[in-house]
């Protein structure tokens, strides 16, 4: 097991792991790190809240397939990174880092530099007050962070389709007070696909400093590089033809699609405690992302044997600037017989992009599938050109506050107010992208305010009944309007009802949530703009479910879980496409289950030695919206097995193995993807 850190649990972790269960948040089961605090409310929301510690060989290939709600509509890649996920029906537009995000978009993340995950859905998909991304949900990636232990932990990864993988996490102390801690985690790996062509080599490091005062007082300061070269996995057309075609053929050109990406990410963090019950913490983040990548205009299926192109478009440079502050205030008082836990927040968030397109004049020769032939070489010689930079604010104020009225009874109020705004300018002199010349694009600002609420009763201590509602506002970043307006938010509303009760001396645990999402102004390309670069904010997409989770120890060393999901995710009106109401959403299977079960043994000749396995199932999911008759996808089938061997304290070997019985395992996004066939991958661990 990985060293997790022992820093204090202030009372904002306290604030989320109350309104975690309070309004129905679903984390996978793991303890909770130590406190050392006395307040027994405390104590208390730490023991029921859990947490997803990653293991020591990172698995993204099952990272969040064990949750309800939760469905990946992606290949189940052996990869460093984290998958993204569909929650509730919804793409997950957020990325959480330590209960927080960085502003508005989605980042990649290195698993190396993660402790563990967690996954909050419904109006808990705000904690910590930020009501962005949604009420799909979120998952909130807890990052390692210095100790006052020493330690060094290196895994080598070996496995199918070319994985190579070196993850390490190093930790000290840099002083005999042991109040300045150090820790260095990261990584560097190359994979390749069984899909030809595709490949990814690149690191990513990590190095933090953590300085503690005499008075608790705690500065944080974080710094993160990564970087890749990669040839992009095109997918195939949405097209029944190719749910045939050999699981290797590569939809593209590679010559064109060769990306390099890396980002930079900069975090400091001052933490204040005015007392044991009020807390100040100060955060800014800085996050530099910058690519080149290729694409064109026309991919798709021209009915027979090829695949389409139009033109190649090459984008030499894009450039993302991200900054991000907040001041955080956590606090608890009485009035009267009325105990409560304030939490404001104020935030600022600014972003920028830059970026330009060289569009080639002559349209490329279809690829023929069953024999392609791909050009070595794309002609951009009096290429079209594009540019555009855009740049998107806020200003927020956010405040929640959680009541306990009995010790059965608990409320919480709470909203968000956000001032947003965007500029765009757009310079396509040639009509190349835009489908006519355009010279600039202006967009507007607006004010938004998101409540929420609910209500938990308690009638017994292994029992809690609870009811939330909420609304949240995803902004439609990107979006354009032929007009030149801004485009008004995508806004969520959400209820909730659900149920938690432990049994068994509180080792196994039954979670059952309902809930009922409407998303309102939902983009889609403008019809008389057959470019696709303008957009119409239009639609409505409803999703309604059930959600089971149940797991524990059933047996001593015996740990089993399972997860059920219902889920019925459609657009519910579009008065510009009219053929897509009723369309099922994509990625938004109607019914997933998964199990799974690992046994430890702790005495005798096998004493070290794990076992783990786990089954995964998602039903048919529709291949294009507006959903085309006759065209689903398969179910989904996933059966993993696992075995781990302690060689000594030092050493572990972990193998691993997903998809045995080699299933295809199609997902679609807009095209097809091919799952990754049967792959096994053996890791060697060592604790220094």
């Amino acid at each position: 097991m990985e060293i997790r850190p022992r820093d204090l649990i202030d009372l904002s972790r306290v604030l989320i792991a109350c309104s975690a269960i309070f309004l129905g948040a679903s984390s996978a089961r793991a303890e909770v790190a130590e406190t050392k605090r006395n307040d027994k409310k405390t104590r208390q929301a730490e023991k029921e809240t859990k947490v997803e510690p990653l293991a020591e060989a990172s698995r993204a290939q099952t990272l969040g397939r064990d949750q309800s709600g939760v469905f990946v509509n992606a290949p189940a890649a052996n990869s460093g990174y984290s998958p993204g996920f569909v929650m509730r029906g919804f793409p997950s537009g957020l990325t959480l880092f330590d209960g927080a995000s960085h502003g508005f978009p989605a980042q990649d993340v290195d698993l190396s530099t993660v402790d563990h995950v967690e996954f909050f859905k419904g109006p808990s998909a705000m904690l910590l007050g930020k009501a962005l991304g949604g009420y799909g949900g979120a998952a909130n990636y807890i990052r390692k962070a210095p100790t006052d232990e020493t330690f060094a932990n290196a895994v080598a990864t070996m496995g199918s389709f070319g994985v190579r993988r070196l993850t390490f996490d190093a930790n000290a102390p840099l002083n005999e007070n042991k109040n300045l801690q150090f820790r260095l985690t990261g990584s560097a790996q190359t994979t390749g696909s069984f899909v030809n062509f595709v490949r990814l080599r690149g690191f990513d490091i990590a190095p933090m400093l953590a300085f503690i005062a005499d008075n608790g007082d705690r500065v944080t300061l974080r710094a993160e590089h990564n970087a890749a070269r990669l040839v992009y996995r095109d997918g195939v057309p949405a097209d029944p033809f190719f749910l045939h075609i050999p699981p290797e053929f590569y939809a593209g050109v590679p010559v064109n699609e060769h990306e390099a990406p890396r980002f930079t990410d900069l975090t400091a963090t001052y933490e204040h405690a005015f007392s044991e019950d009020w807390k100040l913490t100060a955060a800014a983040d800085y996050y530099l992302y910058v690519t080149r990548y290729g694409w064109f205009t026309g991919w798709g299926y021209d009915g027979f044997r090829s695949v389409t192109f139009g033109q190649p478009v090459r984008t030499p440079r894009v450039v993302n600037r991200s900054f991000d502050a907040q001041l955080r205030l956590n606090g608890r008082f009485d009035t009267g017989f009325l105990s409560h836990g304030v939490f404001l927040g104020l935030e600022h968030w600014d972003f920028f992009t830059d970026y330009s397109h060289h569009i080639a004049r002559e349209m490329l020769a279809p690829l023929g599938i069953f024999f392609p032939v791909y050009p070595p070489a794309i002609n951009y010689a009096g290429a079209f050109w594009a540019k555009g930079i855009a740049r998107a604010w806020s200003q927020s104020i956010y405040a929640q506050d959680l009541i306990d009225v009995t010790p059965q009874w608990r409320i919480l109020i709470g909203g968000r107010y956000d001032l947003f705004a965007q500029r765009e300018r757009v310079f396509d002199p040639f009509g190349a992208l835009t489908g006519e010349p355009t010279a600039r694009l202006s967009k507007g600002i607006r004010g938004y305010f998101s409540p929420r609420a609910g209500i938990l009763f308690r009638p017994f201590d292994d029992t809690q009944i609870f009811a939330a509602f909420g609304q949240s506002l995803i902004p439609n970043t990107g979006i354009r309007i032929q007009g030149g307006e801004a485009p008004p938010p995508q806004q969520d509303t959400q209820y909730e009802i659900g149920l938690r009760r432990e049994f068994l001396d509180r080792k196994m645990t039954f979670e059952l949530g309902l809930f009922d999402i409407t998303r309102d102004n939902v983009a889609i390309p403008n019809p008389a703009n057959p470019s696709g670069f303008y957009s119409l904010v239009t639609g409505q997409q409803h999703s309604h479910g059930v959600e089971v989770n149940i797991g524990g120890e059933i047996l001593p060393n015996l740990k089993v879980s399972g997860a059920a999901t219902f889920l019925h995710a459609v657009v519910s009106k579009d008065s510009n496409t009219p053929s897509q109401k009723g369309s099922d959403l994509l990625g938004a299977p109607r019914r997933v289950y998964n199990v799974s079960a690992n046994y430890t043994f702790d005495s005798g000749d096998l004493k070290g030695l794990e076992l783990g396995v786990s089954y995964y199932y998602a039903s048919r999911v529709q291949a294009t919206l507006p959903n085309t008759y006759g065209f689903v996808l398969a179910p989904q089938q996933m059966l993993g097995a696992s075995l781990a061997y302690s060689l000594s304290d030092r050493l572990k070997l972990e193998v691993n193995a997903t998809n045995l019985t080699n299933r295809p395992n199609f997902t679609s996004n807009g095209a097809l993807f091919h799952g990754e066939p049967r792959s096994v991958s053996a890791s060697l661990s060592y604790k220094y």
